[in-house]
């Protein structure tokens, strides 16, 4: 079974435990529906935007939240479809991997490329390398560092030891250091004739979610790639240099993800703050019930005033009087007559 080196340094400890006590941080503070979607599409944006500049495609965060929201980009060349497919695998790894029998194993591994490559590459380019093959290497600065050594025939063997290693460790190697180790050997293994090193990047987040370290923090993690990526290249390099012995990129790696979720925990803490001062603050000298019940009809369509009366356990008068201010200020509009009478939004 494949055997990784590193040792367990005071640094990468202290790191450990810093970006464990800013998840736990953010996974206690207690968010409203409106501001924990808010914080999942601003993710999904970073991650959008960081891929378009890993690419090498200028993309204003802006511009990356409309993409992150489903419209699609449009460049001269094929870096449109590659960002296109990446929010595709985002939304992959979102929606199917908290399901507990979905792994990393080589189906995983094959479908994560196969979705990169959709309109960009034909299909059959979406496999293991088994030799012969020319390997494109366009946006791909990561394959000068593959291990020449290992023959294309045998890359399944040794992608097969270190998942076998990574499964069989998870009771004994802390998770991140885990995810680190994988990540290091699928780049020297580079397995793939197309986008190995965009697709294991998607591989990071997959596995960075399947751990519980995105879902509830809201981390966008392919930033990390793109702004430490010159350092990351370093650190493998000397490693390669250190008969494999990977402990700085560990180092390296975890330091900067502990950094990343400070970042995202004081994103989400200025969330919380900015939703707590509108509720404290009087909206256009509004009381709680009527700014409770416009929030309730960012997510209901309409609300009759019998609804209003049960909601807020007020006399039909008081529901009346403070639906009609609220018509009156051109936040809400009526529907229908007498008891059909609904209210919604103005803007809707």
């Amino acid at each position: 079974m494949y055997e990784p080196k590193f040792e367990l340094t005071n640094r990468l400890v202290l790191n450990l435990i810093k970006f464990e006590v800013e998840k736990n941080t953010i996974e206690r503070e207690q968010l409203a529906a409106q501001a924990k979607s808010k914080l999942q599409l601003r993710a999904k944006a970073v991650n959008m935007f960081h891929m378009a500049h890993i690419i090498g495609v200028e993309l204003t965060l802006k511009d990356a939240e409309k993409a992150a929201e489903g419209r699609k980009i449009k460049t001269e060349d094929a870096r449109g479809i590659i960002l296109n497919n990446y929010r595709n695998i985002l939304e992959f790894v979102r929606s199917n991997v908290t399901d507990s029998y979905v792994d990393l194993d080589l189906n995983i591994l094959i479908h994560l490329n196969k979705i990169l490559l959709t309109d960009w590459k034909e299909a059959w380019e979406s496999k293991f390398r088994t030799g012969g093959e020319e390997i494109e290497t366009i946006l791909d600065n990561w394959i000068n560092l593959r291990d020449n050594r290992i023959e294309p025939l045998r890359i399944q063997d040794e992608l097969l030891d270190v998942l076998d290693w990574y499964k069989s460790s998870t009771a004994k190697v802390h998770n991140i250091i885990r995810i680190a180790v994988l990540l290091y050997r699928l780049i020297r293994i580079s397995p793939f004739i197309v986008a190995n090193k965009l697709t294991l990047i998607a591989v990071a987040d997959f596995l960075l979610f399947k751990n519980g370290y995105i879902d509830r923090t809201y981390f966008p993690s392919t930033r990390n790639f793109d702004v430490y990526e010159d350092e990351y290249l370093e650190a493998w390099t000397q490693s390669i240099e250190h008969n494999e012995n990977m402990t700085l990129w560990i180092e390296r790696f975890v330091r900067n993800l502990a950094n990343d979720m400070v970042d995202t925990r004081e994103e989400v803490q200025k969330n919380l703050q900015e939703e707590t001062r509108s509720i404290k603050q009087p909206f256009l000298d509004l009381n709680k019930r009527q700014l409770k019940i416009l929030r309730y009809l960012q997510t209901i369509p309409t609300v009759k005033r019998e609804d209003y009366v049960q909601m807020m356990d007020v006399s039909t008068m008081t529901a009346f009087r403070d639906l009609n201010e609220l018509v009156s200020k051109k936040l809400l509009k009526v529907e229908g007559k007498g008891r059909g009478t609904r209210y919604m939004l103005y803007n809707r």
